[in-house]
């Protein structure tokens, strides 16, 4: 194994609200924090935008996960706030107005897990600008913060701090231009795969190539185009397959972990494919690199890639993320 890369970068979160509770937030950043924002501050820091930047900078001290990984792991407590980037269906339930109160219901299946629904309601009067109103409509992606007032095994109750947009950044200037980090990168992205066609459609051979060949096998020959030499035997204990400094993306040193599923997980990749509760991606985002690759030989379902994505926007520790399946496995191995 290789010593740890480092990011090219350092990366922060910024917030754009459409919704924000002004109490709500203030009660999650706490008085240090506050006063920390008002002596920073030139502007007024009381406006949604203000707070929304300074929750925003304090997202990765405050502790707050995703919502995601707290139900695939220990489950999802009344009273704790999380976080949740995905696609919600708004409603404007004007049947239930009263003065002071507009409510706009949220819900969506989890988009790691079907079977567990995630609602709640927050009132329109508290949006962020006017403009808001069509962020908030219909189905949209957002990304929501908000505390567990009720769960069970198959729904969670939100209350709304925040609901808007989250971006990764890497300076002020981004920040203002909305210029985000993709935390997915694609192997077309690996300087060291950069001869292999990944528009090139596989084969039927090839794929039957692929599934006769070793787990094994094929980690050494992806260490070897990464100019790996240290490939550690498998363990029962190990978090990651394969561990490497070595492998560039778009000119820049990164480190990654590598979890590889051989032949012997038939069907597509499921989170249970992945242990009951996905445990094998949390103790691959344990391990100190900087993309988490997650390999199979045939189909990843959208809800493995949705785990990795929650794991990867973490607030706490925003890492980057990869992709292999088996297409694009048989197509490094074709070369």
């Amino acid at each position: 194994m290789s010593d740890e890369g480092t990011q090219s970068s350092f990366t922060r979160v910024a917030l754009e609200p459409f919704f924000l509770h002004r109490e709500q937030v203030m009660g999650i950043l706490g008085l240090q924090r506050m006063s920390d924002h008002r002596q920073r501050s030139t502007g007024d820091w009381s406006t949604p935008y203000a707070l929304a930047t300074a929750l925003g900078e304090a997202l990765p001290q405050l502790r707050i996960g995703e919502l995601q990984n707290a139900v695939q792991t220990e489950g999802a407590q009344p009273g704790q706030v999380v976080g949740i980037e995905q696609d919600f269906d708004f409603r404007r339930a004007k049947e239930r107005d009263c003065p002071g109160d507009m409510p706009i219901d949220f819900n969506a299946n989890l988009n790691t897990d079907d079977e567990v629904t995630v609602r709640g309601t927050f009132n329109a009067t508290r949006l962020a600008a006017d403009s808001s109103a069509g962020n908030v409509t219909g189905r949209k992606h957002a990304y929501i913060i908000g505390t567990v007032t009720a769960c069970d095994r198959t729904t969670v109750q939100l209350r709304p701090a925040f609901v808007g947009v989250r971006s990764y950044v890497e300076d002020d200037e981004s920040a203002l231009f909305g210029i985000s980090l993709p935390r997915r990168v694609y192997p077309s992205e690996v300087d060291q795969f950069r001869h292999i066609n990944f528009v090139e459609s596989c084969t039927s051979s090839d794929l039957q190539r692929l599934e006769q060949t070793p787990e094994e096998v094929v980690k050494n020959a992806i260490a070897t185009l990464l100019g790996e030499p240290y490939v550690p035997k498998d363990w029962g204990g190990e978090r990651s397959d394969l561990y490497t400094s070595r492998m560039f993306v778009r000119g820049v040193q990164v480190s990654t972990a590598w979890l590889f599923k051989g032949p012997g997980s038939r069907g597509p990749m499921t989170v249970r494919t992945l242990g009951s509760r996905g445990d094998q991606i949390v103790r691959l985002f344990s391990e100190p690199a900087d993309i988490l690759v997650l390999q199979h030989y045939r189909e990843i379902t959208t809800a493995v890639i949705s785990m990795m994505e929650s794991h990867a926007h973490d607030s706490r520790r925003p890492r980057r993320f990869m992709i292999l399946d088996g297409e694009d496995t048989a197509r490094i191995l074709r070369g």
